[in-house]
């Protein structure tokens, strides 16, 4: 039998081939070293790279692979004799030539791999082995055995070591085991940055607090301790994710590039080998960065959905300086200082970026945020900002405020706060400098603030608002965080520090509109409310402390002090619409309560304040006859309760009286409180065609004239509601002791002494309605004394009324003779047959049969009224007519100055006419008494004159 050196090449490759089937390791290392010129380095590899089984323990042919490369190992190792017996199946030498040329053995090079082709055969076979291992067993533990002791052996291999087994190892062993996820070798050596660093992060602590957010807060109600204790953990494990796992990997940036950089220096045939070195390192850091960069993107991102989870990682992991290399670190290449700082400072750039695009806008996110910023400074290498639990950040955050220039604050644009251009490089509001670093704490302070009055806002909605919001915008912010003031009210009330809240809260909202200094100029102030003037401001306070009921905080800020922030007309102005404000929100007319007794207080707390001010004299007069009203019972249209707003917003409030005289029995009777209810009115310039504002000024001859016909109308409306209810006494009183009374100095329509335009068209119609009132006598009053005061009211209609309405009046008061004269007919029919029936009897005749009659006492009014026969409207005129013929009396009303006189020269005022009870006219050419009926007489013959005149030829009443 021949030896194996005997054997043909083809013979021993085949050999080699059987005994790595069969993973006989002796043997083959056996045939290795007896006919290396046979079994070449790469032909071996190659061998072991198809048929060694991939479950062989790499203990068994390590060994092997280092006898491979040694050069000097030419020793023949004596092998048993059944180890070098040549197959029998292989007879002749042109058999095994082809048997050799059909074995298609699996080239070292891999033209999908991402690493460097040019490197070792050894470098190759492992990573190919490594491969056919985790594709056949999926052992990663067979794999780290077979590389980790050639981990020296190549820079190849050690960073693909590094950055791909490495990361898989603790992914699926150290770090989460059976329950971490699962990736081939190949798979995983194809991920780009963008979903590389997503899959190793997947399992990191963020995910888990998301998905089990509400598992999580009952289990932290019930035991804070376990879950404290768990998120310490979670904070360490998304620190060991960070440097064990994202950290590795990006340490084999370089070399997923590297073959196609090589590719395309090859093809670039005319470029120096120098600058194609140069140009391989250029886009190496570049690449780097960029995955580097995709770091940042998840950081952005997690901010998005946790932002407490974003300041951890900030806070846990220092960047790209800290990664965990494990034990194969020893103889890592080491970044660059520059690549290393440059990827240190988009980290930075990451953090504030995290910090704009947070959604979480808690209390607890101010504080997040401002352990954000502190470690962007330190990792920026600038000075670190102060911390937000210091009693004196306001202060400190004020004395920053001034090194933030203008310039600065206006070069933003809201472009710079989109979230693709977050991370972008030289954006002004995330690159990590003093100034970023400074306007990121004044707009945390100014979430402070805002989130200490109620008001909760994230930090972008903070800065846009600071930076390109309006005027009209932060007024109307200003006001949404001065109603969510007025909300909390209960909540402190019941800590009892109402006053000192609105304090606080004008000190915080202050501090918001300049940050705590003045605004230089005529620039604007820089901070959340800056655009809003500081008059506007303060004025919204002050209405605020007003609605709040706050007054005497109001005052000792806006009044009692020597420098006022407000001006006392604006003062003036604030208190009078807060004081309306309430009364048009009463719902009672009372001003013992509700809306009304706010809007007393008001008055009341800054009248000492304001004694000239027209305005609060008015409102005081509309509260005084708004509690007049409330003693009323009042109900609009459909049953609409009566609200204080219906006055002012009434075209005529003075018919709001007529509703009270309609809906309430017997009001009339209280006409004093009537018209106090009318002067009020008035004097709170509701009268004058404005509902909603306050009046313009009027002089004084304009007041007492709308006065005195505002009484008028009060007058005229409560002797209808008397007349109505049949009370003529009481229509009659106010007709002779209150209207009559104010018509005594102008008894004409048209009297010169009346304010034009307010002529008084009220009394003479009060007079005729009165008069023209039929009613029938009661047992107080005779009807003949009836009569009589009807024909005085329409003689006195007569006197003020113009002259086309004369004919109707004279018309009722024929009726009122006419029934004045049956009257004195059957009077004088009953003294007849009372008389005929004295005269029946004989004087003497005293038998028991007569009859005893009493004789009617004699009424001395009646007696002198019978003397004269009634006179007729015609004989009235026809007496009129001589009367102007002889000019024994005016038919008009006297001149001014002047008073009217009777035939007999006595005034005809309403105050001289006499009952007619006082007697009879005396004796012929005597200077006695007037009879009433002369009176009347005279008084319709004047008005016959200037109204139907012309019918008898009567001439014209004054001819100059």
């Amino acid at each position: 039998m021949a030896t194996t050196s005997e054997h043909s090449r083809a013979h021993v490759v085949l050999e080699a081939v059987r005994y790595a089937s069969n993973a006989n390791i002796p043997a083959l290392r056996q045939i290795i070293t007896q006919r290396p010129e046979a079994l070449k380095l790469e032909l071996t590899l190659r061998i072991l790279l198809t048929y060694l089984p991939t479950v062989t323990e790499p203990e068994l042919y390590v060994d092997l692979l280092h006898k491979l490369l040694a050069d000097s190992s030419k020793t023949n190792i004596a092998t048993p004799s059944s180890a070098a017996t040549p197959s029998e199946q292989i007879s002749t030498e042109d058999e095994a030539r082809v048997r050799v040329k059909s074995l298609r053995l699996t080239p070292l090079t891999d033209q999908q791999a991402r690493y460097d082709q040019d490197t070792d055969p050894l470098t190759l076979f492992l990573l190919r082995q490594a491969h056919r291992i985790d594709a056949e067993t999926g052992s990663l533990d067979l794999i780290t055995q077979l590389l980790e002791r050639f981990v020296d052996h190549s820079s190849v291999l050690r960073t693909w070591m590094i950055s791909v087994l490495l990361p898989l190892v603790r992914l699926g062993y150290e770090y989460y085991g059976p329950s971490g996820p699962t990736y081939t070798l190949g798979k995983f050596e194809e991920f780009e940055a963008n979903v590389a660093v997503p899959s190793l992060l997947a399992k990191t602590a963020y995910r888990n607090f998301l998905e089990e957010a509400d598992e999580r807060e009952v289990k932290k109600e019930k035991d804070k301790r376990i879950e404290k204790e768990r998120t310490t953990e979670e904070e360490q494990r998304l620190r060991r994710d960070l440097r064990g796992l994202v950290g590795p990997w990006m340490y084999g940036a370089s070399m997923r590039k590297r073959r196609k950089l090589d590719d395309r220096s090859r093809r670039e045939g005319s470029i120096s080998e120098s600058r194609a070195t140069e140009s391989k390192e250029t886009a190496n850091q570049r690449l780097l960065n960029s995955e580097w960069a995709t770091v940042n993107d998840w950081l952005l991102d997690v901010s998005l959905r946790d932002f407490e989870w974003s300041v951890k990682v900030v806070e846990q992991w220092h960047g790209p300086r800290d990664v965990d290399y494990g034990d194969w670190a020893e103889g890592t290449q080491q970044l660059d200082e520059e690549t290393l700082q440059n990827a240190t400072y988009k980290y930075a750039q990451a953090g504030l970026a995290a910090f704009y695009a947070a959604n979480d806008h808690s209390r607890d996110s101010v504080m997040d945020s401002n352990r954000i910023i502190k470690r962007v400074a330190e990792l920026a290498g600038l000075e670190k900002p102060p911390d937000m639990k210091d009693a004196r950040i306001e202060e400190l955050a004020t004395s920053i405020a001034r090194r933030v220039s203008y310039e600065y604050l206006d070069g933003f644009t809201p472009a710079h706060f989109f979230y693709n251009a977050l991370l972008r490089q030289q954006n002004p509001l995330t690159e990590p400098t003093e100034s970023s670093i400074d306007l990121a704490l004044l707009f945390n302070v100014s979430c402070k603030n805002l989130c200490d009055l109620g008001i909760m806002k994230t930090s972008k909605s903070v800065a846009e608002l600071c930076l390109f919001a309006g005027d009209a915008d932060q007024l109307a912010h200003l006001r949404r965080t001065l109603q969510k003031l007025k909300a909390d009210k209960l909540e402190a009330e019941r800590k009892g520090g109402q006053a000192q809240r609105w304090a606080f809260a004008r000190q915080r909202i202050l501090w918001l509109w300049g940050w705590g200094q003045q605004a230089e100029g005529t620039r604007r102030s820089p901070g959340v409310f800056g655009r809003i003037a500081k008059i506007d401001l303060e004025r919204e306070l002050l209405q605020a402390m007003l609605d709040e009921e706050c007054y005497e905080e109001a005052i000792n800020i806006y009044c009692a002090t020597a420098s006022r922030p407000l001006p006392m007309d604006t003062v003036e102005s604030t208190a009078i619409y807060a004081a309306l404000s309430s009364y048009d929100a009463a719902s009672i007319c009372s001003r013992q309560r509700g809306g009304v007794l706010r809007a007393s207080q008001i008055i009341e707390a800054f009248g000492s304040y304001l004694p000239d001010s027209k305005g609060v004299s008015q409102i005081l007069a509309l509260i005084d006859a708004t509690h007049r009203i409330s003693m009323y019972s009042l109900t609009l249209q459909h049953g609409v309760p009566f609200r204080p707003a219906n006055i002012r917003a009434h075209k005529d409030p003075l018919s709001l009286i007529s509703k009270i005289l309609e809906q309430n029995k017997r009001s009339y009777t209280e006409l004093d409180n009537l018209l106090e209810i009318g002067q009020n009115l008035l004097t709170a310039g509701l009268l004058q065609g404005s509902q909603q504002a306050l009046p313009t000024r009027s002089t004084q001859n304009d007041h007492a004239s709308e006065t005195a016909l505002s009484q008028r109308r009060i007058m005229q409306k409560a002797i209808e509601a008397a007349l109505e209810q049949d009370d003529f006494d009481t229509a009659y009183s106010y007709l002779m002791m209150r209207l009559a009374r104010s018509n005594r100095s102008k008894l004409s329509y048209g009297d010169e002494s009346v304010h034009e335009g307010m002529q008084d068209d009220v009394s003479w119609r009060v007079m005729y309605l009165v008069g023209s009132y039929d009613v029938p006598s009661t047992g107080k009053t005779s009807a003949l004394r009836r009569i009589e005061q009807r024909m005085e009211l329409l003689t006195q209609a007569l006197l003020l009324a113009p002259t086309p309405t004369l004919a109707e009046i004279l018309d009722a008061w024929r009726r009122c003779e006419e029934q004045l004269n049956a009257q004195f007919a059957r009077e004088a029919d009953e003294e007849e047959r009372h008389d005929a029936r004295g005269d029946r009897k004989v004087p003497g005749g005293f038998d028991a049969d007569s009859t005893h009659v009493v004789l009617k006492p004699r009424n001395p009014a009646r007696s002198a009224l019978a003397e004269e026969a009634p006179m007729g409207l015609f004989d009235v005129a026809r007496g009129a007519a001589t009367a102007l013929s002889k000019s024994a009396f005016p038919l008009r009303g006297p001149r001014k100055g002047e008073s009217a006189k009777s035939p007999h020269g006595r005034p005809l005022s309403i105050a001289s006419v006499e009952s007619s009870d006082e007697g009879s006219v005396s004796g012929t050419g005597g200077q006695g008494r007037v009879r009433k009926r002369d009176m009347v007489s005279s008084m319709v013959t004047g008005g016959l004159a200037s109204g139907i005149g012309w019918v008898i030829g009567a001439p014209p009443v004054r001819q100059d």
